[in-house]
């Protein structure tokens, strides 16, 4: 008798369940399958964009390398053919995590953290996790064509008008910036997309790290 009720409390919980369980599995699916869109969306910009970039593959872990030659280093440190890999590596490995505020795991991210990240992977240094502190810390660069390689980006907030950055991303070259973005996560965009080239401010170039930034 006892197993008869065992054995009907199960089938209820089942059924309660399970719906809930196959919900769960559709809702990861889309997010997966949109995840995998924004990724392509992001290697076809590199394609497009980035010459000397070679897509190996869509599916994870996301590998790619660069040729040195075919981008602007302005003799800053990603001249380096092994620093500019590594840097490009890095960026493809957070490829699709969505954003979150204040967040620095795969879980979710924002901009100002998913570069601190990006150096921290690329230089195995500390660098602050705030965008309006990552600007003072760069060698200022006014205009857009100035910028190279693996330089900072810097823009306003969502108000076009002001002057306090509010989103910093890290720049690829011939328009494209890999940043964490409000709505899409880490993905790889053109300065023309959106409002972008209207919230631009300034870009930064990383100065030459012989230890922790620290900040006074």
């Amino acid at each position: 008798m006892k197993s008869s009720k065992f054995l009907i409390l199960f089938l209820m919980v089942t059924l309660l369940i399970l719906p809930n369980y196959e919900l769960l599995s559709k809702s990861t699916k889309k997010v997966r399958l949109k995840q995998k869109k924004l990724i392509q969306e992001s290697l076809l910009k590199l394609k497009t964009y980035l010459i000397g970039y070679k897509q190996i593959s869509v599916d994870f872990p996301i590998v790619g390398t660069i040729n040195t030659k075919s981008i602007s280093t302005q003799h800053n440190q990603f001249n380096h053919s092994f620093l500019a890999d590594k840097l490009l590596q890095n960026i493809l490995l957070w490829l699709g995590t969505p954003y979150r505020l204040g967040g620095s795991s795969d879980n979710g991210i924002d901009c100002s953290n998913f570069v601190s990240k990006i150096i921290k992977e690329t230089f195995n240094i500390h660098f602050p996790a705030n965008a309006e502190t990552q600007s003072r810390l760069v060698i200022p660069i006014l205009n857009i064509d100035e910028l190279s390689y693996g330089d900072l980006i810097f823009f306003s907030g969502n108000n076009k008008k002001s002057k306090r950055i509010g989103h910093v991303g890290i720049y690829l070259g011939n328009g494209i910036f890999a940043h964490s973005s409000t709505s899409k996560g880490v993905i790889i965009s053109h300065i023309t997309d959106g409002y972008y080239t209207q919230r631009f401010r300034f870009g930064g170039r990383l100065p030459l790290f012989e230890k922790d930034f620290v900040l006074h």
